[in-house]
């Protein structure tokens, strides 16, 4: 009980020495019915190697009340995107929470109208606009018997699938029978999206994922599959090849760095991160941008993931540098950590 008792009295003299050096603080909300842990693993992160920039954070879920303005200096909403049209009511509770950070001139990271532009349908057109970006032809379906006679001029196949949810499910249509299999009822705005085959000599797909903290760009994971739909289950190919050729991307420079952040502020985001692959001419094809990507989580039950942890260093260095940064708080991160971004 003493030594709880020690580190309670502790605990607190340094918060109180942190009030007085770092008066200002970094609001964040969040909300407790979606995603209501977001980033955690970044916070317990930066109280691990940044220590005197944890009590930075303030949290709250929304909706909630701010009753002294002055003790903030950035404003940022971990929200789901796109946050009107999935979640008006949270979007009603931030709101005036944003209005009175413009008035009061405070920054904010990602401004949720911003978020809108995630959007599926409507991101393509942006990212595409960007010379030396492909991006594949999206058509919103809001006739679904129009659709079946004319397929919004696609060829197939083409795949079927949600326009403002991510990791949601993928419909394959190789013929326009398979049209009639797909629940189309159950869905909030399906999407009909071209078929871009990017499966490389050796027979594997890769998708590449690159984070941008405002100007700054910090590569992701790359995962590599048997499947055209890349994603985390069996279908994925993990061995020393592959993982070296991981290491190697996550390690350098993104090659695509300056075209991605032409595509970044197309779309008006401030943190986010793109998924992309090359075609069979190399070109680059975006697939869609993530303004709410989950960066890590604890891979404690995946040792053979180990070797990506230099690399979540590296991101979460550049995240909690730009947040500083755009709250102009002066806060002293670790050498170590700065040689990794």
């Amino acid at each position: 009980m003493y030594k709880e008792f020690q580190q309670q009295v502790i605990s607190a003299i340094r918060d109180a020495v942190n009030n007085v050096r770092y008066p200002k603080r970094i609001l964040v909300v969040r909300q407790s019915d979606h995603q209501s842990t977001y980033n955690n693993y970044f916070l317990y992160w930066v109280s691990q190697n940044v220590p005197e920039a944890a009590h930075l954070f303030e949290l709250h879920y929304l909706p909630c009340e701010i009753n002294d303005w002055d003790r903030y200096a950035l404003f940022i909403p971990w929200l789901q995107d796109p946050l009107k049209e999935r979640f008006p009511h949270i979007y009603q509770y931030a709101q005036p929470i944003e209005a009175e950070c413009k008035k009061r001139k405070i920054p904010i990271v990602n401004p949720i109208d911003n978020l809108s532009n995630s959007i599926k349908s409507l991101a393509a057109q942006r990212i595409g606009s960007v010379e030396g970006i492909r991006t594949a032809k999206t058509v919103p379906i809001t006739d679904l018997e129009a659709f079946k006679k004319t397929q919004g001029g696609l060829s197939t196949p083409f795949f079927i699938r949600e326009d403002w949810v991510h990791g949601c499910q993928i419909f394959f249509v190789q013929n326009l029978d398979d049209l009639e299999n797909i629940p189309f009822e159950k869905m909030l705005a399906p999407i009909a999206v071209e078929f871009l085959d990017v499966r490389e000599e050796d027979g594997l797909y890769r998708k590449y994922r690159y984070f941008a903290m405002g100007d700054e760009g910090i590569p992701g994971p790359l995962m590599v599959s048997k499947s055209w739909e890349v994603r985390d289950n069996d279908n994925r190919v993990i061995n020393e090849s592959i993982i070296a050729e991981e290491i190697a991307y996550l390690s350098g420079e993104d090659p695509n760095h300056h075209l991605l952040q032409q595509a970044r502020k197309a779309l008006g985001f401030d943190f986010m991160a793109f998924d992309y692959s090359y075609d069979e001419q190399k070109n680059l094809i975006v697939w869609e941008p993530n303004p709410f990507p989950v960066i890590w989580d604890s891979h404690d039950d995946q040792p053979e993931r180990k070797y990506a942890l230099p690399s979540i260093d590296r991101i979460y260095t550049a995240l909690l540098k730009y947040y500083l940064q755009r709250a102009n708080i002066s806060i002293k991160i670790p050498t170590y950590l700065m040689r990794k971004s």
